[in-house]
């Protein structure tokens, strides 16, 4: 029963990947103090999404991951196999932006590798470095229509998908929609304000990063919106979380007084009453 669950998901995950043409905007702020991530998750207004804790257990360290939701409560029960991004107890970070489709190059002296990465990083992983070494271990043929952003409380940050791994070149970096290995040529209004803003000498406060994911933030009356905007300060463990586009609102999420209660899940829409 559980294996035709999961086919089912799989189904309902290509159709929101094709319908949605979600879109998103991440950015990490580093002033030497504090390690700032700030991401717009922008899809459909009419997504809903989850929050899923697991404390550590014996080998795994602790750690959290968002999903989106289904219809279909069933298959809501096994969403947390494909998160949208996560964070660890170690405040090592990650998340996804869409891209146009590129096709994924085996390497034959790799294991391919269909299954989302994300919990098996957060589980074993402290850092980018050991990210990276983990990941590359293998041929991610299903990463061909997004870019994996990963940074860490260090400050160190890459960008990965199934045919490149692009790694720190600057203290403050933006991603959205665009491949990462073509020297960033195309426009995007979201990136280019993120990089003009993360530019200037100063220290980022949690009231910077809100300002800068508002103003990247995508709105009504478009069909894609910023469902949900989260502004992390890795070395807190802490995610400041803001929901459908109002910035009026926020609240905070402590990884580790989440931990410290035990494996559970709440629907983002309930942080929000």
């Amino acid at each position: 029963m559980e294996r035709k669950f999961y086919c089912c998901f799989l189904i309902v995950l290509c159709l929101i990947n094709c319908l949605t043409g979600s879109a998103c905007t991440i950015f990490i702020a580093n002033d030497g103090q504090h390690i700032w991530i700030g991401n717009n998750e922008d899809e459909s207004p009419d997504l809903s999404y989850r929050l899923w804790y697991y404390p550590q257990h014996k080998k795994s360290y602790g750690y959290m991951i968002w999903t989106e939701l289904s219809e279909d409560k069933e298959l809501n029960k096994i969403m947390y196999r494909n998160p949208q991004g996560g964070m660890n107890e170690h405040g090592l970070f990650m998340d996804y932006t869409a891209i146009d489709e590129i096709a994924a190059i085996r390497d034959p002296n790799k294991l391919d590798r269909s299954e989302e990465v994300v919990t098996d990083v957060l589980r074993q992983c402290k850092t980018v470095q050991e990210a990276v070494d983990y990941i590359m271990q293998f041929n991610l043929v299903r990463l061909t229509g997004a870019q994996l952003f990963i940074g860490d409380a260090d400050g160190d940050y890459a960008i990965i998908h199934a045919n490149y791994c692009i790694r720190k070149t600057s203290r403050n970096f933006a991603l959205t929609n665009y491949a990462v290995n073509n020297n960033h040529y195309e426009f995007c209004w979201r990136r280019d304000m993120a990089i003009e803003y993360l530019a200037q000498e100063r220290v980022f406060h949690l009231k910077d990063v809100a300002f800068l994911l508002e103003k990247t933030a995508q709105k009504k009356p478009g069909d894609i919106i910023s469902n949900y905007s989260m502004a992390t300060d890795l070395r807190a463990r802490q995610i400041h979380l803001y929901y459908k586009g109002d910035f009026s609102r926020t609240v905070t999420i402590s990884l580790k007084k989440e931990l410290n209660r035990g494996v559970h899940q709440q629907d983002m829409a309930r942080y929000f009453p």
